[in-house]
């Protein structure tokens, strides 16, 4: 045999050598995390219009502005509107958009205390309970007219793309409607898109009660993006806004209060306050709730104990028949003949005394004598019986005993001794 040659080892690929797979896979990493969009807090961030945020899409802005211009800026998180007992004509309450349904109860003290002499800025992006109750909706956008007083001098280098790609402010227009109030004023103006020329309202004001209401259907009007850019002249026309409903009353409205309970900074329901008040409250809930006691106690009637129950101690008693049979094989066994035939002749008189007192006190003698007495008939039986009661007799004279204690009893029951 000869030996072979061994065969060289083949080298790998050159598309799966590490000098080459390496810098392709880094190469690939950094272009993901490059072109990968990041959510940015301001742009892609919490959309409340809440005086808490101050992204991009929040109100903060709208709260410091205030403060500068003279407002006492408060924020209400715990309460959902305002006391009935809270003093009148000093506030106005900015409801910006909430994101927790409002209830009728809310919305009427809102109003009442509006009417009492409060302000109401209100803005709102889908129906609620205060734009429904001063029949308010949106209608067709626009772009926002600035007002011709306005600065135009504003040129702020801004590196942030806006929130629309024209660089303009596009808003929806307010909707009357139950019909416009004649005594509103047009705070804001939206400019016709295309061939419709006709201004929009995109904020109004009007009356209502002692008090004012501000009415905005969009809530892009006042985000921080948009009053920081003083191009727009948006800021310009917010704080005008606020300066209406701080003047008109009897006495300047100072106080700005934030609704931030329903921008959800409140006690917001629990899933086990809902599902308690529901078990509690609701018919269906009351209903479920009594079938799972129902099957908590059968469970525990079920469960095994650590101590389980001990039955009662039970004797066993035989059968009254039973008993006759026994005494009667017994008193058979002995002889007791004698005491057989007590048994029967107290049977006996007991049957046919009845409960005479008078008849159970006789003796025995007395009474034979006197059932003897009253049929000579029996005469024979009689003295059997007497006889058996004193002295011992034979099995056979103890069936006569028997048949003459019948006899005796058929002649009492037809006789009276």
């Amino acid at each position: 045999m000869t030996g072979g040659t061994a065969a060289p080892l083949r080298g790998l690929d050159w598309w799966v050598r590490p000098r080459v797979v390496l810098p392709i896979v880094g190469a690939f990493v950094v272009l993901v995390a490059l072109l990968t969009p990041q959510p940015e807090l301001g742009r892609m961030g919490d959309p409340r219009l809440s005086s808490h945020l101050a992204g991009g899409l929040g109100a903060r802005a709208l709260a410091e502005t205030a403060e500068r211009f003279g407002f006492d800026v408060v924020r209400r998180d715990s309460v959902g509107a305002p006391s009935p007992s809270d003093a009148r004509g000093t506030a106005i309450h900015a409801v910006l958009a909430p994101v927790l349904p409002m209830t009728g109860e809310e919305a009427h003290r809102y109003l009442d205390a509006v009417r009492a002499g409060d302000g109401l800025l209100l803005v709102f992006d889908g129906r609620n309970a205060l734009s429904d109750s001063l029949g308010l909706w949106r209608t067709r956008g626009g772009i926002l007219y600035r007002m011709p007083d306005d600065s135009t001098d504003c040129h702020r280098r801004d590196f942030m793309p806006p929130l629309w790609p024209d660089g303009k402010v596009h808003l929806y227009g307010l909707r009357w409607v139950r019909g416009a109030p004649r005594d509103r004023i047009v705070l804001a103006a939206l400019q016709g898109q295309g061939r419709d020329t006709v201004p929009d309202e995109a904020a109004a004001g009007f009356a209502l009660g002692r008090g004012r209401v501000v009415a905005i259907p969009d809530p892009d009007f006042l985000r921080n993006d948009v009053l920081r850019r003083c191009e727009w002249g948006a800021d310009v026309l917010a704080m005008r806004m606020l300066e209406w409903l701080r003047a008109g009353g009897d006495r300047p409205r100072t106080a700005l209060v934030f609704d931030e309970y329903h921008q959800g900074f409140g006690r917001a329901p629990s899933a086990l306050g809902t599902s308690a008040h529901f078990l509690v409250a609701h018919p269906i809930g009351r209903a479920l709730l009594m079938v799972a006691l129902a099957g908590l106690i059968l469970l525990a009637a079920a469960a095994p104990r650590p101590l389980p129950p001990v039955d009662p101690a039970r004797i066993e008693r035989r059968d009254p028949l039973e008993q006759v049979d026994a005494l009667a094989h017994a008193y058979e066994q002995v002889g007791a003949t004698r005491t057989i035939t007590l048994r029967l002749w107290r049977g006996l008189r007991a049957r046919v005394d009845g409960a005479s007192p008078l008849a159970r006190g006789r003796s025995d003698e007395a009474v034979l004598a006197a059932i003897e007495a009253a049929d000579p008939a029996v005469r024979d039986d009689v003295t059997l019986v007497r006889r058996a009661l004193r002295e011992s007799v034979t099995t056979r004279e103890l069936s006569d005993v028997g048949a003459a204690l019948r006899r005796l009893e058929a002649s009492l029951t037809t006789t009276s001794v």
